[in-house]
């Protein structure tokens, strides 16, 4: 009888020590995050960090999944790396937990923007046809006859750029100024700038012939 007693005290034990314990953890929840360019373009690649830790990375299309675990309404967040090339967010990424019983995942957006651009320089040169354009000394564009050029150059952001209007030879001497310059710096997208210059032109000097010598009169 005692030995029976002793088994149920046991059995009791073990039942309120389960019925104590830890409740059990919440189901994950999925969400996905949807990395993209300026351009709206895919980026894959994007790493996704929590502290340390790898979690996620996206793929071709720019998509990954990532499970959270946690109360409803609870806010997690996230670290993203974008690859190279690109420059990453530099603030952490939040993350809520939404209804475990949604059948359709959460999607967060993260941007990466990319450290190069094209910039386009659109040259108007006021009397100014048939002139080079310089870029490092060397020649990538020439006036038309009306005095415009275009000049395209891929940059990091921020990159600097200088261009020069060569003003040299014979045919030129009269035309000021000489060698004009502008500084173009690249933004953090494609762009379009001008570089617009007004030439003027020494005028031909008139000679005057001398009259010829008459009879002089007193």
């Amino acid at each position: 009888m005692r030995t029976t007693t002793i088994a149920l005290l046991g059995i009791l034990f073990v039942t309120a020590t389960a019925a104590c314990g830890e409740p059990p953890a919440p189901p994950a929840t999925a969400v996905l995050i949807r990395a993209q360019a300026e351009n709206g373009s895919p980026v894959g690649g994007v790493e996704v960090f929590t502290g340390p830790r790898l979690v996620a990375r996206t793929e071709a299309d720019g998509r990954a999944r990532l499970d959270v675990r946690g109360a409803e309404g609870e806010t997690f967040s996230v670290q993203v790396r974008c690859p190279s090339g690109f420059r990453s967010p530099t603030a952490p990424l939040p993350i809520r937990n939404f209804d475990v019983g949604s059948s359709t995942p959460a999607e967060y957006s993260v941007m990466c923007r990319s450290l190069r651009h094209t910039l386009v320089v659109a040259v108007r040169a006021s009397d100014g046809p048939n002139l080079p354009v310089f870029y490092l000394g060397k020649e990538v564009a020439r006036t038309d006859r009306s005095g415009s050029a275009h000049v395209s150059m891929d940059m990091e952001v921020h990159d600097r750029a200088q261009l020069v209007l060569g003003t040299g030879g014979k045919e030129n001497e009269k035309i000021h100024p000489q060698n004009p310059a502008a500084t173009f710096e690249m933004p953090d997208h494609d762009d379009i700038q001008v570089f617009e210059m007004k030439f003027t032109r020494d005028k031909p000097k008139v000679v005057r012939k001398p009259r010829p010598a008459g009879p002089v009169v007193f």
